[in-house]
């Protein structure tokens, strides 16, 4: 049964040491992320998705998040950019992304899905055309475990989904993987 994947916000101003708002330990997780994306075919993965947290100075000054966390993923600068080579993901899986301005990838309404082409579909419309297609288990990677992965991980849940958590490919700022996810059924930390 195929399955598909989030990468979250893998991007340098969160994994990169130098970054506006690193992980801890992030850094160490992307050889062996790159190396399990390289490693998934299309018999297996329905399609890759990348989120990439989003923000300009001016609105973010004004946001809730400016009160517990300086700027970052300014999308001007180097640091919005992705630390992952997404060319090793085999070409037969459609690759996606997704902009977003908040920790929750699900709470912003209209957000969109890119494809590789351009192409724009609306993230509701998409995650039930999954669901509709037989994809019922997603898996989850990258940072940061206790926000955003946390809040991903939550929706796709909410809307039905078995989510795994590879605990080697992703990280958190405070708490590790088992921390977040160790009590819903619904989600295995592997």
């Amino acid at each position: 049964m195929r399955s598909f994947v989030i990468v979250v916000d893998m991007q340098r101003d969160f994994v990169e040491a130098s970054g506006a708002l690193p992980v801890p330990d992030a850094e160490a997780i992307v050889a062996p992320m790159q190396q399990w994306l390289a490693a998934l075919t299309p018999a297996e993965t329905a399609g890759v998705l990348l989120t990439f947290d989003t923000h300009d100075p001016v609105t973010y000054a004004a946001s809730s998040e400016a009160r517990q966390f300086p700027i970052h993923c300014d999308k001007a600068t180097p640091g919005w950019q992705s630390v992952l080579d997404i060319a090793a993901v085999d070409a037969g899986i459609p690759v996606y992304t997704l902009d977003k301005g908040v920790f929750d990838m699900w709470a912003e309404p209209g957000l969109e899905l890119v494809t590789e082409q351009g192409t724009r579909i609306e993230r509701d419309l998409f995650f039930g055309t999954l669901v509709a297609s037989g994809i019922d288990r997603v898996t989850v990677v990258g940072v940061a475990a206790d926000f955003c992965v946390r809040w991903a991980v939550e929706g796709l849940v909410t809307r039905g989904f078995a989510v795994e958590v590879p605990r080697v490919l992703t990280r958190g700022i405070v708490s590790g993987v088992e921390g977040v996810f160790g009590q819903s059924p619904a989600v295995t930390v592997v």
